[in-house]
């Protein structure tokens, strides 16, 4: 088994609207680019309804002048970071779709991975803007940090590792185990039982062994405590609660949808009510050449 960590982040990308979470996404992104010797792009998105008629016209005027008032915005914001933490940061306007802009943005740069809030300041109910956050996390050709108002600290010392009986579950370890190294963090590990057969439950249990192992063979401390019920998402959020933790780790597809959303049920209630950053990780993003496990 090995983490090949100096290529792990090197391009983050910060999708960026002047709010609350977003400054809190920045945050978060700055401590870890000087971590890891990253770029930032700082990317806002006006976003625009279609039309054919002369209004679209009109719109495409306003959308201009919004476009040049906001990149002087977040020109002086970058140079701000930039004299204050010694990182490299670029700056990007476009207009259109959040969700489908952040994930092509994404594609462009090849970035690593996406920091961004789960609220903005644009007027959008919880639902509409958790939506977004969502299909990002769904879509994105990379792993998601998504950032809550409630998480005010920077920096992860105490991730939480969820890990149920499904054959992606631990694909998120090597994940977890390279921020932690980065970190300094100290890893829970948390197995989520929602089966009673009881010989499921002993190789569920040797399976949880071997993620111990390699965290162990990475020199990180961790404890393990197991969770049994049918709420997986609420089982791991109360777990993060009483780990006091700041970062949990998920897959995206830890469970079929049952609701007709893209993400998975269990992903969109962590990443919608988790009280602090999750990071989302796609089954397909597990890289061989960058991070590689074997269980």
């Amino acid at each position: 088994m090995n983490t090949q960590q100096d290529d792990f982040i090197k391009k983050i990308l910060i999708p960026y609207d002047f709010s609350e979470t977003a400054d809190l996404s920045l945050e978060h992104a700055v401590f870890m680019a000087k971590l890891m010797k990253a770029e930032i792009t700082l990317l806002h998105i006006v976003e625009t309804v279609s039309f054919t008629s002369a209004i679209s016209h009109a719109l495409s005027g306003f959308e201009k002048k919004i476009e040049t008032a906001t990149n002087e915005k977040l020109d002086q914001l970058a140079h701000d970071l930039h004299m204050k933490a010694g990182i490299t940061l670029s700056i990007r306007t476009e207009v259109g779709r959040i969700y489908k802009k952040i994930c092509q943005v994404a594609k462009d740069i090849d970035a690593d991975i996406i920091v961004m809030g789960t609220h903005g300041s644009s007027g959008y109910q919880k639902f509409t803007v958790g939506t977004n956050t969502s299909r990002v996390v769904q879509e994105a050709p990379c792993p998601v940090i998504s950032v809550q108002t409630h998480a005010k600290g920077i920096g992860f010392k105490k991730i939480v590792l969820p890990i149920d009986e499904s054959n992606e579950s631990r694909q998120k370890v090597p994940f977890a185990v390279a921020l932690a190294r980065f970190y300094g963090a100290h890893i829970h590990v948390v197995g989520l039982i929602n089966f009673s057969n009881a010989d499921l439950i002993r190789k569920f249990k040797i399976k949880i062994e071997q993620v111990e192992e390699y965290i162990v063979q990475h020199d990180l401390n961790y404890d393990t405590r197991f969770l049994e019920g049918n709420d997986l998402s609420g089982m791991t959020m109360k777990a993060a609660e009483e780990a006091d933790a700041d970062l949990l780790v998920i897959m995206t597809e830890q469970e079929p949808s049952i609701t007709g959303f893209l993400l998975g049920t269990y992903a969109t209630k962590v990443v919608n009510n988790s009280r602090i950053p999750v990071l989302s990780v796609h089954p397909a993003e597990v890289d061989p050449d960058k991070i590689t496990v074997t269980f």
